[in-house]
């Protein structure tokens, strides 16, 4: 038998605030992973993940009636998918993979809930920058139902158990009318492009840019073989082209890790879509000197992230990539961030942004 309004109404309004909280916490630690850190990482979010699991134990319970039970449905497993991202940090026991595998959960977590951004104000909130948050106009032109048009997530091929497949955002109150910019952000090796969407989402929906997410050939871009990702990111630049009224001044490719060194590798080509290249955590790969591609570094304009904490790529191969692309004549900003580890910098998006669209 379905609960009544008043113990629904009850469950939502504790629930729903506990997660966006824990999830955004999540992101804190998203910032700051490092193996060293591990331990303060758990004790941080310790506490969000217990008040969240307290009302879960509750709101698990509720029986949804049949109009509203999809709703219903959606923040019961956004909330497993939150807390299984927060016991991967709490029980890691100091193991790094155990760790970033949580990151994993809760991306998923998010694909889960934007469904429901257009039934609760806050969890629409939730998926906008934080300036951004209060815009009544923006929350209203994002609450317009358009049935049939291709707007919102799109998933081409790109279920986590396959590779090479992408998934596109295209914002819900594009105006096809005007010429759109288009951000394709490449995921980290072992990664998915599903995942690493969530990255982005927020600022290309309060931004009005389209986002897409490709998923690699392989486990990770072709850094090491047969160049066999670069032909079909090309392609994908003409196929938004062909159903989108594309800004062809203002296409941005970054990526993080092997992301962000294949973001360099393919955007450093011979008659280049890419207007922009932003890379995050990656690092200048070999072969654009021996192969003579570092030429198309001139005038071009180029975004470096790196961490002073990175321990996969220690900042000084970030020292080296930025001579090399300057000594090119590279229109280059350099972003060295003090402390961040080899993880997504996240919270620098916003100034990415600012020198793309600008």
């Amino acid at each position: 038998m379905p609960s009544n309004d008043d113990d629904l109404l009850a469950g939502i309004t504790e629930l729903a605030p506990l997660l966006l909280t824990t999830m955004e916490a999540f992101e804190q630690v998203q910032r700051n992973m490092h193996p060293s850190r591990l331990d303060q990482l758990a004790a941080f979010i310790s506490p969000f993940s217990g008040d969240l699991t307290r009302a879960f134990e509750t709101f698990q319970n509720l029986i949804f009636p049949v109009h509203i039970e999809r709703f219903g449905n959606h923040l019961k497993e956004t909330t497993d998918l939150c807390l299984k991202a927060c016991d991967g940090i709490i029980n890691s026991n100091g193991d790094t993979l155990t760790a970033m595998k949580s990151m994993r959960a809760h991306a998923r977590a998010q694909e889960k809930l934007y469904p429901t951004a257009n039934i609760l104000k806050p969890i629409s909130q939730y998926f906008l920058e934080q300036p951004r948050r209060e815009e009544p106009a923006l929350l209203e032109k994002l609450n317009v139902d358009r049935p049939g048009e291709k707007i919102g997530i799109l998933n081409v091929e790109n279920d986590r158990t396959s590779r090479g497949g992408f998934s596109l955002y295209v914002p819900e109150y594009l105006e096809n009318s005007k010429p759109t910019p288009l951000v394709m952000a490449l995921h980290g090796g072992t990664g998915h492009g599903r995942d690493f969407l969530w990255f982005w989402l927020r600022e290309a929906r309060s931004r009005g840019f389209m986002l897409l997410a490709p998923t690699s050939q392989h486990d990770t871009w072709s850094l090491m073989s047969e160049n066999l990702d670069l032909p079909v990111l090309l392609g994908l630049v003409e196929f938004i082209a062909r159903d989108f009224n594309l800004d062809r001044e203002h296409i941005l490719l970054t990526g993080m890790s092997d992301g962000g060194t294949y973001t360099l590798l393919a955007g450093l080509q011979h008659e280049s879509p890419f207007t922009h290249l932003a890379s995050f955590s990656g690092v200048l790969h070999p072969d654009i000197s021996l192969n003579g591609n570092i030429q198309h570094a001139q005038d071009r304009d180029i975004y470096l992230v790196h961490g002073t904490y990175d321990w996969m790529f220690p900042i000084e191969t970030a020292h080296m990539a930025k001579a090399e692309l300057e000594a090119a004549g590279a229109k280059l900003t350099f972003r060295e961030i003090d402390g961040l580890s080899h993880t997504y910098a996240r919270t620098e998006n916003p100034a990415v942004l600012d020198w793309f669209l600008s």
